[in-house]
């Protein structure tokens, strides 16, 4: 009974180990975008969710990650915002980018 258990245990683990192995790096089912939140909520998108996190990363600075998702009907966008922050809780520099869930692609030049 043991040694059935065995053998099925370790059946599953090759089959998830392969097809890890053979998995394409090159899928993405989020599309980059030049869209803001002004665009996004103007298009009668509603912030479905919302998080922000932090991270000390020395010499004072902290960054801070804020992440919100948006959504009208079926369509869904993870917009990522990156804030850079001295000690004085000033913006040394910040990024946002807006992603579009879509069917997984083939990522290459142009994408």
């Amino acid at each position: 009974m043991v040694k059935s258990k065995l053998i099925k245990l370790i059946i599953v683990s090759l089959i998830i180990i392969s097809s890890s192995v053979f998995a394409n790096p090159n899928l993405d089912q989020w599309l980059d975008t030049e869209k803001t939140y002004k665009d996004l909520i103007d298009e009668g998108y509603e912030v479905k969710s919302y998080s922000i996190s932090d991270i000390q990363i020395g010499n004072g600075l902290m960054l801070i990650l804020f992440v919100t998702v948006l959504q009208n009907e079926n369509d869904l966008y993870e917009c990522q915002e990156y804030q850079t922050m001295d000690q004085n809780l000033e913006t040394l520099d910040m990024n946002l980018i807006c992603k579009q869930l879509v069917q997984p692609y083939q990522r290459g030049v142009g994408t």
